[in-house]
């Protein structure tokens, strides 16, 4: 059943090509509520068992590069009968996904999709301060941006490209549509440099906060379709 709403959410040809970017772990055959986050740690599959939630949908699975953790966290679904589903760039690529849905928080029509990491840009129906834009995401997020480059320029279009958007190229495709905000969710010195010499406006906040949006739209078509009741955000670092 879940993998019927996935092919209709997603679509079978691109899940059937990216095998290593989305799976379902399940141990719970007929779950009865469900809660998400953007990562699946010990941390949330303990929340969820707190909660008596069966289903954890995420964007992030327990890498294998994650060693000792990726272990802990199957052992964990295991031992509590839970089911995981996770998409990582089906999610990312969605209409409803990560870059998609934190455009559509910040008041923005969609105007293009980037080349990479299904970035995306937007337009706001007028022009605002930076500040003001900060404002919403900070209160969005829960969190403050951890870096902030103000270019002096107010802001009608940006571009979000969520989670690792540090590449001096996705901004630079994102520079190809008269931006004056670039948004992300991790950053480097080559990024804020670049930035600065283009005199575009960033904010970067934490790879998971500034996915959850997406994830939790994510999250509600499952819900929706399976008929569960959600329990909500079941946690995750701010970084």
């Amino acid at each position: 059943m879940i993998r019927e709403i996935l092919d209709d959410l997603f679509g079978r040809e691109l899940l059937d090509a990216h095998p290593d970017e989305w799976g379902i772990c399940a141990y719970c055959d007929h779950p009865s509520a469900m809660g998400y986050a953007t990562t699946i740690t010990p941390e949330a599959i303990g929340k969820a068992v707190d909660l008596n939630v069966d289903l954890i949908v995420t964007h992030h699975d327990a890498w294998d590069f994650m060693f000792e953790q990726c272990e802990e966290v199957q052992s964990l679904l295991k031992e509590n009968g839970l089911t995981h589903v996770w998409a990582h760039l089906p999610l990312d690529l969605a209409d409803f996904g990560t870059s998609a849905t934190l455009l559509s928080e910040m008041g923005c029509a969609p105007v293009a999709v980037l080349q990479h990491a299904g970035g995306r840009v937007g337009e706001r129906p007028e022009f605002a301060p930076l500040g003001a834009l900060r404002e919403r995401l900070t209160t969005l997020m829960s969190e403050q941006p951890c870096r902030v480059y103000d270019a002096g320029r107010a802001v009608r279009r940006v571009a979000t490209v969520t989670g690792a958007g540090f590449y001096t190229n996705f901004l630079r495709d994102a520079l190809s549509y008269d931006v004056d905000l670039y948004v992300t969710g991790e950053t480097s010195l080559f990024l804020l440099e670049y930035a600065k010499f283009r005199k575009v406006n960033v904010l970067v906040y934490s790879h998971n906060y500034t996915e959850l949006p997406g994830v939790r739209a994510f999250a509600e078509r499952i819900a929706g379709a399976l008929g569960l009741d959600m329990k909500g955000h079941l946690g995750d670092s701010h970084w």
